[in-house]
């Protein structure tokens, strides 16, 4: 997947720049290969597939409730994103399972996936973390001025507002698609004539800048976004915390100006009030439980393109080129894990989600049974 063969590498070789031919080695050939297989086909493979069921169960549950609310629209958007994202994940992973049957084709794949699928795991990553800035921000001002962005924040507007988002950051790093050829050669390796992918022209012209646009881009897209959700969430914590302590003594000075013929009112109320503080704490929860999960995604690679625009040699076929792959490794599994959770999320911390989904699966058992 992360170009750790022979064919990919005598690929980036090609097509690479100057290099140092000193590379860093933590570990045997033998096992790396071995590492690598784990990584590639047994554990990212089996993340990303069941990242595909379950996005598409998040889907249909949001569209079986009818995105009534604005929410379902924007987590339904991230979800799609996230399902391109497995899609490709395993897209770029099927050279293991074609190389049982066919290793020429398999290396072609292999080959081919390195530069398309690995780039639309990259930007279907960003896309959704900047969606999950917006979704942040929105939940802020819902809680900050309910009254008046309620007419505002409608399911239309939220559409709008997450189709604009994902062709404005897809389209940001969709030019790196343009920088590469794919042609056929006759590898004397194995004896065969098989595809591969080289930089063209275009590339060449604008080396430079578009190295420097790429990186910069892959290190402030992110890095906005985090802030961002780190804000926005501290800000509806802290609304929601005093909302509760406003609500707890308004009821308290309430209780000691009731007199005992309105007790049965004010049990009601103190009900009432239980319940609020509860949906508050599990929006608290649910926030955190985000804001992790967009922690360990997004801060790796930040760190990771941050390293990789200050030190030279961190980047493929240089110095430390292992040590590159393995991080990669490190950030496609917190990808991967990041567009599969989201219905385990939803599924535990969201009751209607709860009740749709478990009405949804009734009704096929019922079905079945008939």
């Amino acid at each position: 997947m992360l170009c750790s063969d022979t064919s990919t590498v005598s690929l980036l070789t090609t097509t690479a720049g100057s290099t140092t031919p000193y590379y860093f080695e933590f570990l045997d050939a033998q096992k790396r290969k071995i590492l690598e297989i784990l990584l590639d086909y047994v554990i990212i493979f089996s993340i990303f597939a069941t990242g595909i069921v379950t996005n598409i169960l998040v889907i249909l549950v949001y569209a079986k409730q009818g995105f009534k609310e604005s929410v379902a629209v924007s987590m339904t958007t991230i979800s799609v994103w996230d399902f391109l994202k497995c899609v490709s994940g395993i897209m770029n992973s099927f050279s293991g399972i074609l190389s049982l049957f066919d290793p020429v084709a398999a290396t072609s794949w292999l080959n081919i996936s390195t530069v398309i699928f690995n780039y639309l795991i990259c930007f279907s990553s960003y896309v959704t973390s900047v969606m999950a800035a917006y979704v942040a921000v929105e939940r802020c001002l819902c809680v900050s001025v309910p009254l008046k962005v309620k007419w505002m924040l409608t399911p239309k507007v939220t559409l709008m507002a997450c189709l604009t988002i994902s062709v404005v950051v897809f389209g940001a790093f969709a030019v790196m698609f343009g920088i590469y050829d794919i042609i056929w050669v006759h590898d004397y390796t194995i004896n065969a004539t098989i595809a591969i992918a080289i930089k063209n022209e275009f590339y060449y012209k604008h080396d430079g800048p578009l190295f420097v646009y790429y990186n910069l881009s892959g290190i402030l897209w992110p890095l906005a976004a985090f802030v961002v959700i780190l804000v926005a969430t501290i800000i509806i914590i802290y609304k929601l915390k005093k909302g509760s302590k406003f609500r707890m003594g308004q009821s308290s000075i309430s209780t000691q100006h009731k007199d005992a013929s309105a007790q049965n009112k004010t049990d009601e109320q103190q009900k009432q009030r239980q319940n609020l503080l509860k949906r508050d704490r599990q929006v608290v929860k649910m926030l955190l439980v985000i804001i992790i999960i967009y922690i360990a995604c997004l801060a790796p690679r930040i760190a990771h393109y941050l390293a990789k625009y200050v030190i030279y040699d961190f980047y493929f076929l240089r110095r430390h080129h292992h040590l590159f792959e393995f991080v990669n490794y490190g950030i496609m599994l917190a990808d991967s894990s990041n567009g599969a959770v989201n219905f385990f999320v939803f599924y535990r911390m969201s009751s209607s989600f709860r009740a749709t989904f478990r009405s949804m699966a009734c009704r096929k058992e019922q079905n079945a049974e008939t």
